[in-house]
């Protein structure tokens, strides 16, 4: 049992600032290395968690960091996980002030789409077909009812019944999808990624891991960096992508959606050009 005057271990944040200042190196340098922001390592070596979107992201930050400083993983991870609540799966948060996709709105004075309203057109546009289809055929129906109530065959006796004109309605479409829905995965090997809207919001900034996706949805084209494409796969709007580059290769693309339903892939620098055909992939 530890005594009262034993010291207190030392907090994950304290031992990455102490082995920081150590090595004689700066806040921006370990970010350069490790590709996490300046302020999120700033509030980290302050054991302030808040921003990492989740305990999951929180450990994998400070695995990172703790790498990149030449530290054990283990103990920094232990300190974190004395003080904070493990979880089962990683939880995607969008930071304050930047663009929410399930919202699909940005604080910074973004296009706004309504995503609830374009749900409720869509419902009333399929009520109305469905109401059009039990409609068309009840005018013919209706005659044949009256004539029956009145004790008089609709068609002579001795002619079989006609069948009544088939009424064709047009079957309901399925509108091509709005935005783009875009799946991330590091099947074999880790890879930085940073994903940026159309109004230079992030995202997502994280190091995946082995055998970590995530998915990304917005309303207009995404910009995504990766700092090991060969390890990257890419799902657009339910269409493979494919790897976008070479193993160790930073690459940046551009992502948007498609008049065919499925997307347009271009380079980071504009405005996508290259138009992909279902299950292509980016070379």
């Amino acid at each position: 049992m530890q005594s009262v005057d034993d010291p207190q271990p030392a907090s994950a944040g304290s031992q990455l600032a102490a082995a920081r200042r150590e090595r004689g190196l700066t806040v921006d340098e370990v970010s350069e290395r490790t590709r996490v922001r300046v302020a999120l390592i700033e509030e980290i070596e302050r054991d302030d968690y808040a921003h990492c979107g989740g305990t999951v992201y929180a450990r994998g930050h400070l695995r990172s960091i703790a790498t990149t400083l030449g530290l054990e993983p283990g103990p920094v991870l232990a300190a974190y996980d004395a003080t904070h609540e493990s979880v089962a799966g990683p939880v995607l948060v969008v930071p304050p002030g930047e663009f929410d996709p399930l919202r699909g709105s940005s604080r910074g004075g973004g296009r706004t789409f309504r995503w609830g309203t374009a749900m409720i057109v869509s419902l009333l546009a399929v009520c109305l077909v469905a109401i059009v289809i039990l409609l068309l055929p009840g005018g013919d129906s209706s005659d044949s009812s009256d004539s029956a109530r009145q004790g008089q065959p609709s068609t002579p006796a001795s002619e079989p019944a006609a069948p009544p004109p088939s009424a064709s309605a047009p079957p309901p479409t399925t509108p091509a999808p709005a935005g783009v829905n875009l799946v991330l995965t590091t099947p074999e090997a880790q890879s930085w990624l940073e994903v940026r809207d159309d109004q230079s919001h992030i995202l997502l900034s994280q190091l995946l891991q082995s055998g970590d996706s995530r998915t990304i949805t917005a309303p207009g084209a995404l910009r995504i960096r990766m700092g090991n494409a060969g390890a990257v796969a890419l799902s657009c709007n339910g269409r493979a992508l494919g790897s976008s580059g070479g193993e160790g290769q930073v690459v940046t693309i551009t992502v948007s959606a498609a008049d065919s339903g499925g997307c347009e892939v271009g380079g980071g620098g504009g405005s996508a050009a290259l138009a992909t055909a279902p299950s292509a992939s980016v070379n």
